[in-house]
């Protein structure tokens, strides 16, 4: 069953503050994913940088 008479226009500005909110959620969430993913693009590939060092070939 649907509502007997329904206004979008105002239901539109009820939840006017809630969807702005939401939308700043999700711009903030994909900065802070973006930013993660350039940190672990960033940081040291090299092995021996995090004290980790393979054993020579006679060893």
């Amino acid at each position: 069953m649907s509502a007997p008479s329904t206004n979008v226009e105002k239901q539109e500005r009820r939840h006017k503050p809630v969807l702005t909110m939401l939308r700043g959620l999700i711009v903030v969430a994909a900065l802070m994913l973006a930013g993660f993913l350039a940190w672990q693009v960033t940081k040291a590939d090299d092995p021996a940088a995090a004290g980790y060092s393979a054993p020579g070939v006679g060893d």
